[in-house]
């Protein structure tokens, strides 16, 4: 610690609050803490350039919102001697109060990049430079909305990357709207996976009703399924039988079809083994069952 000042909360300036991805349960939990124990560790701040004496805020975010949320009028701060800049690469270099999410690194080093190259930006970090490239793109691959709503804790950093980046760049309206209904009624990382491949799949008309509406689409697949399920269990393990052999019926007449196209004078010798290989496999595997149902037979009383 360089310099420990007792400050009020006006001579904070929150200049990156806005940069971090905000976590009301760790809040509260350290909140309880602080409660119990008072502040064990002090902010990160460097002076502001400014007339008046204030400090800008660079790490201890957290910690500042749960005195806030405390009532306290002062808190502990650890003043560096630093440009913003210099404090900045020091905390995301060494630490900070917690493991960056991955959003936040991504956030703060476009900040850094607007006055240094990604080189010096790496090399500060102890990090190469295509690891510092990468944070970059993530930041940039996503809206100003989606920023917002992965910071304020609205949706995960995986559901705005792998599913609403990629929706937007296809579609802005579709994930403007599926954001809003997300923020109404948040959906799990499994249901997001399902919808898009949903959507991926589906014509203009039903991508605009998943989007729409996400909770009747997964009312409408749970009834579907719950539907399959029960003519499943009415059909019992005939029913099952039954539409096994349907569809090993159906992919041995197909493959009846592939074999004037395969089995021609210029095949290669080794590309034929390896097929007629396969063919003997499956050929005793019928010749077993074939089997099977004749010791049935022979003990069937009728």
């Amino acid at each position: 610690m360089e310099n420990v000042l007792h400050l009020e909360f006006h001579q904070l300036l929150t200049r990156f609050a806005s940069l971090r991805v905000h976590e009301p349960r760790r809040v509260q939990k350290l909140t309880r803490s602080i409660e119990r124990q008072g502040q064990l560790m002090p902010v990160v701040a460097v002076p502001a350039d400014e007339q008046e004496i204030r400090w800008i805020l660079i790490d201890g975010y957290r910690r500042w919102e749960a005195l806030r949320q405390l009532g306290k009028d002062h808190i502990w701060v650890d003043v560096w001697d630093r440009s913003v800049d210099e404090a900045l690469l020091l905390c995301l270099g060494r630490g900070a109060e917690r493991a960056w999410q991955a959003i936040e690194e991504a956030a703060l080093i476009e900040v850094l990049a607007r006055r240094h190259s990604l080189r010096e930006i790496a090399a500060s970090l102890g990090r190469d430079v295509s690891w510092v490239s990468r944070r970059l793109s993530l930041f940039q691959a996503l809206p100003a909305d989606l920023l917002t709503a992965v910071r304020q804790g609205t949706i995960s950093l995986w559901a705005a990357s792998r599913i609403l980046a990629p929706l937007a760049r296809a579609n802005t309206d579709h994930a403007r709207t599926l954001l809003a209904q997300l923020e109404q009624q948040p959906l799990s990382t499994r249901q997001l996976k399902r919808l898009y491949t949903h959507y991926r799949q589906a014509n203009q008309v039903q991508r605009e009703r998943l989007v729409q509406a996400p909770g009747l689409f997964f009312q409408a697949l749970d009834t579907q399924e719950q539907t399959t399920a029960a003519k499943r269990l009415a059909a019992g393990p005939e029913g099952a039988w039954y539409k096994d052999l349907t569809v090993v019926g159906q992919i041995l007449k197909r493959l009846q079809g592939q074999v004037p196209a395969l089995f021609t004078a210029e095949q290669v010798p080794e590309a034929r083994t390896r097929l007629q290989q396969a063919f003997a496999q499956m050929k005793r595997a019928f010749e077993q069952l074939e089997q099977a149902l004749d010791v049935v037979s022979a003990h069937d009383p009728g």
